[in-house]
């Protein structure tokens, strides 16, 4: 008589620790500061971040501060950039307008996120007419290149800061429905997808619960890209007269203001331009960063 042979199941040991989220997290965070790239686009995105949250802790003067007296002087002690015609601080009026810069991107860029994500959600998602309707919407706004829509509306609202955001808003709505749309066709169909179905669950809780923390990483890489553009097309508004008004300092207007003076006073547009050209390698290399760690394959997200 043989004796049965008996299939021994292995049992967690307790040196096997448990690797929850925020284990993978870390995991996953480390492997993308290997790169010296990524870590010095992230403290570069940290550093500004942070003048813009200490910007009145730092600066040395008010940012209307005027004094005629020390119009035009050059850079050195107390004016660090110098001053420009009207004798206002230009170091103290670059920090404020990274303040007015980021404040705007970041709001910009998480209404066309909130928005983009939930109709490219939805459109991906139903299919059908529903699809058909939203996408050539989509296709419309486009079609026409995003700085001619941003002056047309700001021409007709006014150049007020709600009225910068919502034109710059309408053109990152597109942008995020197209991706979110794209992610949402990609894993629909899976097996996940077709249990919750079976479940009962409904269609709104499928989507927003189970569909959509799947397409996060397309998502995250095109909200720090587009953050960057965000900046330089508000800059562009300035520059043109069509954005951020005096005295509220702004990159793109300082830049402005400053061409007129740029042979005996260059540091005028000199610093803004260069804040403005840091912050835009900063999260330029910070989008390309999260898409390689993302997704090794490559390729744009937009």
């Amino acid at each position: 008589m043989t004796g049965s042979t008996r299939t021994e199941i292995p049992m967690p040991s307790d040196e096997m620790e448990y690797r929850g989220g925020w284990s993978l997290f870390a995991e996953s965070f480390n492997r993308f500061l290997e790169l010296k790239l990524n870590r010095f686009s992230l403290g570069l995105t940290l550093f500004f971040i942070v003048l813009a949250i200490l910007a009145p802790l730092i600066a040395p003067f008010p940012y209307d501060a005027v004094d005629p007296a020390r119009g035009l002087s050059a850079p050195g002690w107390p004016h660090l950039m110098g001053t420009d015609q009207a004798g206002r601080d230009i170091f103290s009026r670059v920090l404020y307008g990274t303040q007015t810069s980021l404040s705007i991107g970041l709001v910009t860029v998480l209404l066309g996120l909130v928005a983009g994500v939930s109709l490219g959600a939805i459109s991906g998602y139903i299919g059908g007419w529903v699809d058909e309707v939203i996408m050539r919407i989509v296709e419309i706004f486009m079609s026409i290149p995003g700085i001619v829509m941003a002056l047309a509306l700001v021409s007709v609202l006014g150049p007020s800061v709600p009225s910068i955001i919502l034109a710059l808003s309408i053109r990152r709505i597109t942008q995020f429905s197209r991706v979110a749309r794209g992610s949402v066709l990609s894993v629909k169909s899976q097996d996940y997808v077709m249990a919750c179905h079976a479940l009962g669950m409904s269609n709104a809780r499928i989507v927003f619960a189970h569909v959509l923390p799947n397409c996060i990483g397309p998502i995250i890489v095109l909200a720090s890209v587009l953050l960057g553009n965000v900046i330089l097309t508000e800059s562009t508004l300035s520059f043109l007269g069509m954005g951020i008004q005096e005295p509220t300092p702004s990159w793109g207007t300082m830049i402005a203001k400053g061409n007129e003076f740029l042979t005996f006073a260059p540091w005028i547009s000199l610093f803004p331009g260069l804040f403005l050209f840091l912050t835009m390698i900063a999260f330029n290399l910070l989008g390309d960063g999260l898409r390689d760690h993302l997704d090794p394959r490559g390729g744009s997200v937009v």
